[in-house]
């Protein structure tokens, strides 16, 4: 039996030694993604014979990411387990979280095996870094011009990496940004963050702030996930200044993350507001998600036994 477990923090070594060996863009193939987010959604892992299998759904809906086989183990071989796993707890068979490369590798090794849906609502947004960094050309002319208004309405504006004298000011800000949004769920992102905070140096990340009259109106949490990837956790600003969102944007990449090429801003969650945002800062590709059972439909409920 597979034995999953809580992410503890003593589990990073092990966990970003599995993510290291290629490069993922995608959010779940982050120790941070899993740590911050697995009590909201059920996530824990497991590992057995040189292959790291994670969960997620919790006990109502649960189901697996795609294996991720280390450098002397076979995908192939994680695949079967995984197989074996739904099996085992009399579970329907599913996977979730499948890049374009899982899929192709998965429809190579298994042809005909899997029937794959895109899970578009998924999709995670990845930029040019020098895009969000210059904001030039048509298609960014909005996007700058609120830079702009902001910076000269604001020009007292002060943006600061977040640091440990920083980090108070920033929990409250989280704070009263939670206070004026009521979607579903926005308590556990509450939780989430100050989370990051309380380990702040221990997870490695980093972020920046913008000050305005000594109050931190904005922040952004990120870090890189390899060295052509950097992925941007949370980013808050107060909504009723107008271009702030735009700034702290584009002030914590352009001091934290010049030096790579793509920005990983996660994915819409198929909400239509999001998605436009999200969009209109034109992205480059995406990290594209799937989700597969098996094309035989008496195999699914079974867990392929």
């Amino acid at each position: 039996m597979l034995e999953f477990k809580r992410f503890e923090l003593s589990d990073k070594p092990l966990i970003d030694k599995y993510f290291e060996q290629h490069h993922y863009e995608a959010s779940d193939n982050c120790f941070t993604t899993l740590y911050m987010w697995q009590d909201p959604y059920g996530i824990r892992w497991a590992e057995e014979k040189g292959v790291l299998y994670i969960q997620g759904g919790g006990k109502r809906e649960p189901f697996l990411l795609p294996p991720f086989a280390g450098k002397d183990a076979k995908f192939l071989d994680g695949l079967l387990r995984a197989k074996e796993w739904f099996v085992e707890n009399n579970l329907p068979f599913r996977f979730k979280g499948i890049s374009s490369l899982m899929k192709k590798r998965m429809e190579e090794l298994c042809p005909g095996r899997y029937a794959f849906t895109s899970d578009r609502d998924n999709f995670e947004y990845i930029y040019k870094s020098e895009d969000l960094i210059n904001l030039s050309g048509k298609k960014f002319r909005q996007k700058k011009n609120h830079l702009n208004q902001f910076r000269m309405q604001y020009s007292n504006y002060e943006y600061v990496p977040i640091t440990e004298d920083i980090i108070p000011l920033c929990r409250e800000t989280a704070a009263s940004w939670v206070e004026t949004h009521h979607e579903e769920g926005i308590e556990d992102e509450l939780v989430a963050i100050n989370l990051l905070f309380d380990n702040w140096d221990a997870l490695g990340l980093q972020g920046g702030a913008i000050k305005l009259f000594g109050r931190v109106e904005a922040f952004s949490i990120g870090e890189k996930l390899n060295d052509k990837v950097a992925l941007i956790h949370i980013e808050k600003a107060n909504p009723d200044i107008r271009g702030l969102y735009q700034a702290i944007n584009n002030e914590f990449i352009r001091h934290t993350f010049a030096d790579v090429e793509f920005i990983n801003r996660e994915e819409d969650m198929g909400l239509p507001g999001l998605r436009q945002a999200k969009e209109s800062y034109n992205p480059d590709h995406f990290a594209e998600k799937y989700d597969a059972v098996y094309a035989n439909e008496e195999d699914n409920a079974t867990g392929g036994k």
